[in-house]
């Protein structure tokens, strides 16, 4: 059992790095189409080799090149050309982020910024709700796993959790002050209502996975425009003053208060809260093998109480509780219902760890 967790755990970590990865590649490609519609992508690969911007779109092409109908064949030619139109409906297969995405002709949107653009619009667009059908599912079915297995925001965040720990460990002080989860509720509450009377999508603009999507697309598409003046390498140019949102909460996490905007502020994770509060797989503790050691109670990033089963719909089936219990006492199951804790509960048993 401990062994299929911990395959889990290794399976989450893909996940988000694949998300990460792609979020990087996305503008990237669309460069390359670009340039291969232009018909100067070999030029600017010969002129920029040895290069970030070089090596990016020669491995792009190299990868396309190899999957069917990548390539052709010419009469008196030894190797095959690169078929255009092939790599071309390729790089077309895959747009946007976390936010909004489109994967071979699939599309699926953050239930967060469907719900903005349907208020914002005030019309429901048919597209909109074809891209909700797999993100809602997903989360009726498991809940928020999209806080723990998609958000790059999430992934980053932990890795903050993982330095506070060494700064546990080096003696320097930090604080773990508690905010009431409901904030997130009413952030929730007033976004949307602001973003109707506005006609604006207000909390797009301070939601991290929208950040990261757009930061990240406007530092390929930075990049290239410097190759292509010349100026080649890597740099952190592209990337614009809504970075400082980002870094602000990784810093109020580290020092004032451990995963704060996943706990207390997110509106993006009050509404999947929302969506998947009747989720079918939970995490169950199995009270016969639970010894009480409170270590699930440390581990969960949460902030809850698996110890004594109380979870409830702010858990995002993570699975750390899991992995850190050494009497097998907490699992996945399948079942109706909703557990409740409270903070004060989690953070007394947290404190006596």
């Amino acid at each position: 059992m401990k062994i299929e967790i911990h395959k889990l755990q290794i399976l989450r970590r893909t996940v988000q790095i694949t998300v990460i990865l792609m979020m990087l590649l996305v503008p990237a490609i669309a460069r390359y189409a670009n340039s291969v519609a232009a018909d100067d992508i070999d030029s600017q690969m010969k002129s920029w080799e040895g290069s970030f911007q070089g090596n990016t779109l020669a491995g792009i092409d190299t990868v396309f090149r190899a999957l069917p109908n990548g390539e052709m064949t010419r009469p008196g030619l030894d190797t095959p050309e690169r078929d255009h139109q092939g790599v071309i409906n390729y790089s077309r297969a895959f747009h946007g982020g976390p936010w909004s995405a489109e994967l071979f002709g699939l599309s699926m949107t953050d239930p967060l910024g469907a719900a903005e653009s349907i208020v914002a619009r005030k019309h429901v667009a048919k597209v909109v709700l074809i891209s909700l059908i797999i993100p809602i599912l997903l989360t009726a079915l498991f809940g928020r796993i999209f806080c723990s297995w998609i958000c790059p925001m999430g992934l980053l965040l932990e890795i903050t959790d993982k330095f506070r720990k060494v700064l546990k460990f080096l003696e320097i002080k930090t604080y773990n002050v508690r905010f009431t989860r409901g904030t997130k509720f009413a952030l929730l509450v007033v976004g949307l209502i602001s973003s109707a009377i506005l006609s604006v999508p207000i909390l797009g603009y301070v939601y991290p996975p929208a950040i990261i999507s757009r930061e990240l697309h406007d530092l390929i598409f930075t990049l290239f425009d410097r190759a292509e003046a010349k100026l080649l390498g890597f740099t952190f140019v592209g990337l614009t003053w809504m970075s400082l949102i980002l870094l602000g909460i990784i810093l109020f996490e580290v020092v004032i208060s451990r995963r704060w905007w996943c706990r207390y502020v997110c509106p993006g994770g009050a509404l999947y809260i929302l969506l998947g509060i009747k989720r079918p797989v939970r995490i169950k503790l199995l009270e016969s093998k639970c010894t009480h050691c409170v270590d699930c109670v440390v581990a969960c990033p949460m902030g809850l109480n698996p110890m004594n089963n109380q979870m409830g719909a702010e858990c995002d089936n993570c699975g750390a509780c899991i992995s850190s219990c050494h009497d097998d006492a907490l699992k996945y199951s399948v079942g109706l219902g909703t557990a409740t804790q409270t903070e004060e509960e989690s953070d007394t048993m947290a404190a006596t760890r």
